[in-house]
């Protein structure tokens, strides 16, 4: 008999997993041993009793965040036993199959079938995303089709699931999905309309012509003698949840202002993602920066998002245009969850301690979304970076300057 426990790493450390007490007949494996900050592990507890009848027993397991284990008492009741084969429970699991190059795994499908409503209209919802996040299987992104009926064909097994549909909250829940599992309803809420505030400039005034920025002053505000060169990379989340006034058109009017300063000797590169991930601006120095800002204007937000491509892309050209001795930078600008493998968690943790190719993460994000926003000042903690928190266009404006400026202090 198998059953899953599912563990949140609530701190602001990452968690490691050192060993765990079981009674005998028990097997606890984890999926990793590591688990990142705001990130979660599932536990498999495997139970080969040698009688039938109720047993109730615990299981602690020692992790590096405290001296006392954590204990959890897991209670069931096997009516009958085959006598003639004690180890042929059933199991749901993947199977594993032999093949001439060594073990494949071959996982059991089932059709998953969700649909997707308005929790106060209870009106469907016809663009939606629900993104399957498991130990067993890659992350999996579908689309509901135009009734707001999804149907994937996935692994069964234990999930993180992310539901995004523009306008409406993320929706996260963990469950494990069986074989012939029944219909699934999420219940989304609309995000909160905030007016939209009248001392936003219009963004089609030319950002020399914006009376409020000053060109001739600000092209001092990053002094070759007092600043050394900027590599920076933007990811830019322009999915759907990303329209409301303070969040996409928002970000827009820091990057403008972040340009006016911006010098020959500096590179800007703009990525965006949403439902996948492309490079929106090929890199530029401060003498094309006229060519970047009018590719900004014209950035929409559609789409769901998946940001894992994103982050890997934004890596890989921050290393090409890596400036020795300046300032390498990868700044994620979302209002959403961004999940990634533990394998791009450390990825972006050995970026930032490396001595001789050094690149920080820093967050900028948008909305009020508390699990979300704790998710993403961990990836800023672990990328050596800051988590920016902007809710006006005078806090976007100052919020950014200011961190390219800090980073890149001689």
């Amino acid at each position: 008999m198998k059953s899953y426990l599912v563990i949140r790493n609530t701190s602001s450390k990452p968690l490691m997993l050192l060993r765990v007490d079981a009674p005998k007949g028990f097997t606890v494996t984890a999926g990793r041993k590591a688990v990142p900050p705001n990130d979660t592990v599932h536990l498999s507890i495997e139970v080969r009793p040698k009688k039938s009848g109720r047993f109730s027993e615990n299981i602690r397991l020692f992790h590096n965040g405290s001296n006392d284990a954590l204990t959890f008492r897991v209670k069931g009741e096997l009516k009958t036993l085959l006598t003639n084969d004690l180890t042929s429970c059933v199991s749901f699991d993947p199977k594993t199959g032999k093949t001439g190059s060594g073990n494949l795994m071959i996982p059991v499908i089932t059709n998953h079938t969700a649909r997707f409503a308005d929790s106060k209209t209870g009106e469907p919802i016809r663009e939606a995303a629900i993104l399957f996040i498991s130990t067993l299987s890659n992350e999996k992104l579908e689309r509901t089709t135009t009734s707001g009926k999804l149907v994937s064909a996935i692994p069964i097994g234990p999930y993180a699931l992310v539901v995004t549909s523009p306008g409406f909250e993320t929706y996260l829940a963990e469950q494990y999905i069986a074989y012939n599992a029944p219909n699934q309803t999420f219940m989304l809420v609309r995000q909160k309309v905030l007016p939209k505030p009248d001392t936003l400039p219009d963004p089609a005034i030319p950002l020399a012509e914006n009376p409020a920025i000053p060109l001739i002053a600000a092209n001092s505000e990053l002094d070759e003698s007092l600043f050394k060169p900027n590599n920076i990379v933007f990811l830019i989340d322009v999915s759907g949840s990303m329209k409301d006034p303070d969040k996409l058109p928002l970000l827009k009017k820091s990057i403008k202002r972040l340009m006016i300063p911006i010098r020959d000797i500096d590179k800007v590169t703009i990525v965006a993602y949403s439902t996948e991930s492309k490079v929106i601006v090929p890199t530029v120095t401060g003498s094309d920066k006229e060519k970047l800002v009018a590719v900004v204007d014209t950035l929409k937000a559609e789409g769901v998002t998946a940001g894992s491509k994103g982050i890997q892309m934004a890596y890989e050209i921050a290393k090409e245009q890596f400036i020795p001795g300046g300032n390498n930078q990868v700044i994620l600008a979302t209002d959403g969850v961004f999940r990634l493998s533990s394998k791009d968690r450390k990825m972006i943790s050995n970026s930032a301690a490396a001595p001789d190719q050094k690149l920080v993460l820093s967050v900028i994000s948008f909305g009020d979304d508390e699990p979300a926003l704790n998710m993403l000042e961990g990836l800023a903690t672990i990328g050596g970076g800051s988590m920016i928190k902007t809710n006006t266009k005078v806090e976007a404006e100052k919020a950014l300057l200011e961190e390219v400026k800090m980073r890149s202090r001689r």
